[in-house]
C-alpha cells in the first residue's frame, strides 16, 4: 500500500452535518476498499482563488490515507459523480518521498570557490 492524500472542496451551501457526512463518505469508501485513513482534518471554509461553478467559497477537506492504486480510481469516479464536490485531487503523499541528492557536474566540482571581497 502507498500513502496518498486527497483534498476536495465541497459546496458552501452545505451545512456542517452534510459536510461531515461527505467526509465520512470518502473515509468510508477508503476503508471499504481495504485502505486505512491516517488523518482526516476538520473541514475549513475558505474563499476560493477564483469562482468555481458560480461559488466564491467552499469547504476544504484533507484526508491522508494508505491504499492500493485501484482505490484511487474508485475515489476519482465517486468524486466526479458527486455534485457537492466542486474540485478534488488525489496525490501520492509527498512527505514519504526520499530526498534526492543534488546533481553536481564535474565542472562545478573543479571550480575553486570564488570569494566576494
Amino acid at each position: 500500500m502507498r500513502e496518498y492524500e486527497t483534498v476536495f472542496i465541497l459546496d458552501p451551501v452545505l451545512d456542517e452535518t452534510q459536510v461531515k457526512q461527505e467526509v465520512d463518505k470518502v473515509t468510508g469508501l477508503i476503508t471499504s476498499l481495504g485502505g486505512e485513513v491516517t488523518i482526516a482534518e476538520p473541514p475549513i471554509r475558505k474563499r476560493l482563488a477564483y469562482e468555481i461553478k458560480g461559488r466564491t467559497d467552499g469547504y476544504y477537506c484533507l484526508v491522508v490515507f494508505k491504499a492500493e492504486p485501484a482505490t484511487i480510481r474508485e475515489m476519482e469516479r465517486s468524486y466526479k459523480l458527486d455534485e457537492k464536490v466542486l474540485r478534488h485531487i488525489v496525490v501520492v503523499n509527498p512527505t514519504k518521498r526520499e530526498p534526492k541528492e543534488p546533481v553536481v557536474s564535474q565542472q562545478e566540482e573543479a571550480k575553486p570557490s570564488e570569494q566576494v571581497g
